[in-house]
């Protein structure tokens, strides 16, 4: 090979090599915190809704409870006895700083928390549980680790009537 061709082949080589260091490193702004279950990030001058996915929050059970009335009393109850939780997402997440986040199929994961995503912080919390209808075998096992570790701590909805009230329970 010729000086021209070899240097041609080891650029070649090493662009290659580099190409997934050029990769879009999603980053964004945290412009609004709406509750636990709703933030907006900016990302290149665009607004992007952010849910935590894989989990049904409080937020969501309300909507979606199984005896509406009661779910909503229930948790309202719930925000009133424990006022940090309802500000859970604004007392972890920042607005104006920085977060890493990922769009995926289910939605999007938002790490809150190092390597660790806001759904599983909100599960860890006992803030939302696992939605039955999500399969995605990268998270499953974390969230249910999350969930687990809340439900023997008995804390947030676990140490509640809100499953009871709030969730359909499969037969």
């Amino acid at each position: 090979m010729s000086k021209n061709e070899t240097f041609f082949v080891r650029l070649l080589s090493a662009l290659i090599c580099m190409t997934p260091l050029f990769g879009e490193i999603t980053v964004g702004l945290l412009s609004e915190i709406d509750s636990n279950g709703k933030q907006k990030l900016l990302h290149r001058n665009t607004l992007i809704p952010c849910e935590p996915f894989g989990v049904v929050t409080l937020e969501k059970m309300i909507l979606n409870g199984a005896s509406p009335q009661e779910c909503r009393s229930a948790i309202e109850h719930f925000y009133k006895a424990h006022p940090h939780d309802k500000q859970f997402a604004r007392e972890h997440l920042y607005l104006q700083h920085s977060y890493h986040y990922e769009m995926i199929k289910e939605g999007c994961v938002l790490y809150g928390n190092g390597p660790e995503s806001y759904s599983e912080m909100l599960l860890r919390q006992g803030l939302a549980v696992v939605d039955p209808a999500f399969k995605n075998n990268e998270w499953n096992g974390r969230f249910q680790r999350a969930q687990k570790g809340a439900e023997s701590l008995k804390s947030g909805l676990h140490d509640t009537l809100i499953r009871k009230f709030c969730i359909k329970e499969e037969k």
